[in-house]
């Protein structure tokens, strides 16, 4: 459970640094985050 929470951390610093280089816009950022505490859960 625990490495589920890290992944999801991961992710979510990840998803945040593309979105802060503009490679990902914020509708996609908040898309790609649904999806991945889906998964992460």
């Amino acid at each position: 459970m625990q490495q589920k929470s890290i992944d999801y951390l991961l992710s979510l610093s990840l998803l945040k640094q593309l979105r802060s280089q503009h490679v990902i816009t914020e509708e996609e950022f908040i898309a790609i985050d649904e999806l991945n505490k889906k998964s992460f859960k």
